[in-house]
């Protein structure tokens, strides 16, 4: 999926040029109303989802349902490190060095996103990123809305394909297991 969404990138870069900043696409919100108070996390996942942009993504769910971010899809980044989310679901956040970033509107969050991760941003400083370096930063932004659909309609229709394919692959790890323990019966 990386492959094919650089080669996509590259091409519409090498057309477009960079364009636009990333102050121009996106807006961005402190979380420090979503920010989670209690730190005793449940596994009920009926309950409202405590998030970082890190790997662990979601570090377990929450009773709290004061402070929940719900207006609608997002990008939440990790001002330190540099990772970052694609949200389209109600969450608190573990911590206030996340920026949520909104897209502002006529433009697409999830290429904006989609370009955030084509970017491979890392750093090895601790320090706040986002205001400084990242906003300020140019991208490829195509003036074509259908340029824009079909590139989210390609990289939405590959994550359908991989979790599919990652379901099958948990039942065949199943079947394995089941298979393995009645072998010696």
């Amino acid at each position: 999926m990386v492959a094919i969404r650089d080669k996509q990138l590259n091409a519409i870069r090498k057309h477009y040029g960079l364009n636009y900043q990333i102050c121009d696409l996106l807006d961005y919100e402190q979380p420090t109303k979503y920010v989670v108070t209690d730190s005793e996390y449940s596994e009920d996942r009926s309950k409202t989802p405590v998030l970082t942009a890190n790997k662990a993504f979601i570090l377990g769910y929450t009773n709290e349902t004061f402070g929940v971010y719900d207006k609608g899809k997002c990008i939440i980044l990790d001002d330190f490190t540099l990772d970052c989310k694609y949200v389209d679901f109600p969450f608190k956040v573990k911590s206030s060095a996340i920026k949520i970033l909104t897209v502002k509107n006529g433009y697409s969050l999830r290429y904006v996103y989609e370009y955030l991760n084509y970017l491979n941003l890392e750093t090895t400083e601790h320090k706040r990123h986002y205001i400084s370096e990242i906003e300020p930063m140019m991208i490829a932004y195509p003036t074509d809305k259908k340029k824009i659909d079909d590139f989210n309609n390609m990289m939405s229709s590959l994550e359908s394909k991989i979790e599919i394919e990652n379901k099958y692959l948990q039942s065949l790890l199943v079947q394995k297991s089941y298979l393995l323990s009645n072998m010696f019966i």
